[in-house]
C-alpha cells in the first residue's frame, strides 16, 4: 500500500515536468462581452468584436460559432498577420422579447478556443417612438 501510494506520487512527478509549458495566447480582444443594455424589439442589434494577432506568425480564424440562431457571426476570414487586427461581427435579431446571453464560440487554426458575450434586453416598441435609434454599436 504504501509503495503504491509513492508510485502514484512520483508518477504525478514525472508528468508535471514532462508537461508541455502552456503557449501564450495569439488573440487579444477588445472585450470578450458586450451588454447592449435596452433596445427595441424586432430591430437587429449588431457589435464588432475586434482583435490583435498578438505572436509573430499569421493568425487565422479556423471557425466561429453562434450558440443559436438568433445570432449571426461574420469574421476576417484571412490570415490575420503579425501584429494586425481582425474582426468577428455579431448581429442578434431581436425577435423574442426580454433579456438574452448568447455565446459565440471562437477556434483558431492553432487550436486556440474564446467564448464572447453579447447581452441586453429586448423591449417592446412603443407606438410613436422614433425608429430610427441606431442599434449598432462598435
Amino acid at each position: 500500500m504504501r509503495n503504491s501510494l509513492l508510485f502514484t506520487i512520483l508518477s504525478l512527478f514525472i508528468l508535471s515536468i514532462h508537461a508541455e509549458p502552456p503557449t501564450a495566447s495569439q488573440l487579444k480582444f477588445n472585450t470578450l462581452e458586450l451588454d447592449f443594455g435596452n433596445k427595441p424589439q424586432n430591430k437587429p442589434v449588431t457589435y464588432e468584436f475586434e482583435f490583435t494577432n498578438v505572436s509573430d506568425e499569421p493568425l487565422i480564424l479556423e471557425n466561429v460559432k453562434a450558440s443559436c440562431g438568433c445570432t449571426t457571426p461574420t469574421w476576417t476570414k484571412e490570415p490575420v498577420m503579425a501584429g494586425k487586427k481582425g474582426n468577428i461581427v455579431v448581429q442578434y435579431n431581436m425577435a423574442r422579447e426580454g433579456a438574452f446571453r448568447k455565446s459565440i464560440s471562437v477556434d483558431t487554426k492553432n487550436g486556440e478556443h474564446f467564448v464572447l458575450y453579447i447581452s441586453g434586453n429586448a423591449v417592446p416598441q412603443k407606438p410613436g417612438v422614433d425608429e430610427a435609434e441606431d442599434n449598432i454599436l462598435k
